[in-house]
């Protein structure tokens, strides 16, 4: 959907930039020619109106004659009895919200009031953003709105007036003092007409909080009232729990000049970023609780990486420090996680969920919670390298299309051992977001193994069927639409609630299996019934035979032999062997003898568990 930014003030350009961030065509409108960046506001899907309550009237009849007759309106408004009356009489489908931040707001953990609402699907999606940002939704009609922010905004917006009136400029001040004049100076830095509105809408619950005020006033002359309602009014306001957090911030919102000042207002901003960095572990520690509950990973890098993306937005200062030092603030945080579940290793695995590898991982580990989603392969074995995850999971082998050479390839150039094995019989499915008959499938998306697995079903049920090759299975259910297959696991199938149009669609129908490595950090220890390693030889006659020799005088069994490029010239290769024996210092040193380079990869047995925990 397009949408168009109607008044680019201060909620506007908040709003603005949070669904351009999100992918979403947006451009701004204003009376001040400055800030308009279009004047066409016919293209437009959805139209936040975002001006003061004063010029809404005009604002309507300007879009009643220019923009688009089906376009969604959205209220924005504070006081509804205000706004509502205009956008029912405009003709105008439209959602009225009360978004309850203000500019520099953070929109997570802050209130999203939803007043009237008519159906349609932008709505939803308009909602769904502010949910998946973090925003509290609450839905009410106009009156209990009006009357609940009456006391919110009303009650509030007088008693900051009535400290600003009262207010005197001291060379010292208790926190709380300094806080309220921060609010106070803030609410008064918003436009005038707006908070007069406010003010006429909390009339009558003005002039019963000052009666209250009146009451209070005579209570706290007598001191075993003050004492008694003192100690309910402690009870009924709950615990004071963190709040040292907001009077400690308030002390460096001021502009110092003097070094001495300079230096103590450094000093509590070190401790305040002490205790914010305590308070998201301690909150990443009960999100962890929530997970092992419900199965989920505790590291998904794409929503990491999207946390970086937003923090970096939002500053001038250097991208380079502040991601390394969010980077290790989020890993200090999940050793925190791991820890408080009990996890001691981490394990990568292609990813998303869903994938082939995926559902061997959870064969061996059990959980979801230690496993760590990768684009490719190549990705998996950089983090075990480094040692960033323990272990890792990567196909080697699958007994329809033979060995996955990238694996190969990779295993070849990176410092890392293989330590076991284990094999997944592979049950290919053909998913759709919907029930679809074979004949309207216009694209099969999937991993090119997947594919090549099942090009006899494609080639005699989709002829006509484009394909498009994705980096794994379970990533093809990310471009699905009305018209198009994923080939995929039943696992993925049931986890993306996903319709399965055909089960078993591989070629091989009796064992079609996959074989998998466990791979960890190089360590030297080996240990294990089947080795696997790399050699090359001299390009002359008989020089592999006296390699295969060594094997054969020895009694030892090949059960796989490859060639691969040595990639130093046409016609130098690298052979990969697994032979079937713990290779022992004699043998190593007749291989030497025999070939120009040799690298043992790894000893190993099949694998029936991996230990995390």
């Amino acid at each position: 959907m397009n949408i168009l930014i109607y008044g680019v003030g201060d909620l506007g350009s908040l709003l603005k930039e949070f669904f351009y961030l999100r992918g979403y065509y947006v451009k701004g409108y204003d009376v001040e020619e400055s800030k308009r960046e279009v004047n066409d506001l016919s293209n437009f899907d959805v139209i936040f109106v975002c001006v003061p309550m004063g010029e809404i009237k005009s604002a309507i009849a300007h879009l009643s004659a220019e923009a688009k007759k089906n376009a969604l309106l959205v209220d924005v408004a504070s006081v509804k009895s205000i706004s509502l009356p205009i956008f029912e009489r405009s003709g105008f489908d439209y959602l009225s919200i009360h978004p309850m931040f203000g500019r520099d707001s953070e929109i997570a953990l802050s209130n999203v009031i939803v007043v009237h609402e008519c159906g349609r699907e932008e709505e939803r999606m308009i909602l769904n953003e502010f949910i998946k940002s973090g925003a509290i939704l609450t839905r009410m009609d106009a009156e209990t709105h009006d009357k609940a922010m009456a006391k919110i905004q009303g009650l509030t917006h007088f008693l900051l007036f009535s400290f600003a009136d009262l207010y005197e400029a001291l060379p010292f001040g208790t926190q709380i003092y300094n806080v309220f004049k921060k609010l106070s100076s803030r609410f008064l830095s918003q436009n005038w007409e707006m908070c007069y509105l406010i003010q006429k809408n909390a009339e009558r619950e003005r002039e019963n909080f000052v009666a209250r005020i009146n009451a209070l006033n005579e209570i706290l002359k007598d001191k075993e009232n003050f004492r008694r309602l003192f100690f309910s009014l402690r009870e009924k306001m709950g615990d004071s729990w963190n709040s040292e957090l907001i009077l400690e911030t308030c002390k460096v919102t001021e502009d110092f000049r003097e070094l001495e000042k300079m230096r103590g207002a450094i000093a509590v901003i070190d401790t305040l970023i002490l205790k914010l960095i305590e308070k998201r572990v301690e909150i990443a520690k009960k999100i962890a609780e929530e997970k092992r509950a419900k199965g989920e990973p505790i590291e998904v890098r794409e929503v990491e990486e999207e946390k970086i993306r937003t923090i970096l937005r939002k500053t001038k200062l250097s991208p380079l420090h502040l991601e390394e030092i969010f980077l290790r603030i989020m890993k200090l945080t999940k050793e925190e996680e791991y820890s408080t579940i009990g996890v001691k290793k981490t394990v990568a695995v292609l990813g998303p969920k869903g994938s082939f590898s995926e559902e061997v991982a959870l064969k061996l580990v059990g959980s979801r919670l230690p496993l760590r989603y990768c684009s490719t392969t190549d990705e998996v074995i950089k983090l075990v390298e480094s040692g960033e995850v323990d272990y890792g999971i990567v196909p080697i082998e699958n007994s329809v299309n033979g060995t996955v050479l990238p694996v190969l390839d990779a295993l070849l150039s990176h410092e890392v051992e293989v330590f076991g094995e284990t094999k997944l019989e592979v049950n290919n499915c053909l998913v759709a977001k919907r029930d679809l008959k074979f004949n309207e499938v216009r694209i099969v998306y999937s991993h090119p193994q997947a594919i090549a697995q099942c090009m006899g079903f494609i080639n005699n049920y989709l002829p006509n069927a484009e394909i498009r090759y994705t980096s794994s299975t379970s990533d093809a259910v990310r471009l699905l639409d009305d018209f198009s297959a994923a080939i995929v696991s039943e696992n993925a199938a049931k986890l993306y609630k996903l319709c399965i149009l055909r089960k078993g669609i591989q070629d091989l129908k009796e064992r079609n299996v996959t074989r998998f490595y466990a791979i960890r950090k190089k360590t030297g220890k080996f240990k294990g019934r089947i080795t696997s390693l790399f050699f090359a030889v001299e390009d002359k006659p008989g020089a592999l035979k006296n390699v295969l020799e060594v094997f054969y005088k020895n009694g030892i069994n090949l059960r796989k032999l490859e060639s691969r490029p040595a990639r130093t010239g046409l016609g130098d290769y690298i052979f990969f062997v697994e032979v079937e024996a713990p290779l022992t210092e004699e043998d190593v040193r007749e291989l030497k003898e025999v070939t120009t380079f040799y690298k043992i990869i790894g000893v190993f047995d099949e694998l029936e568990k991996l230990e995390v925990y």
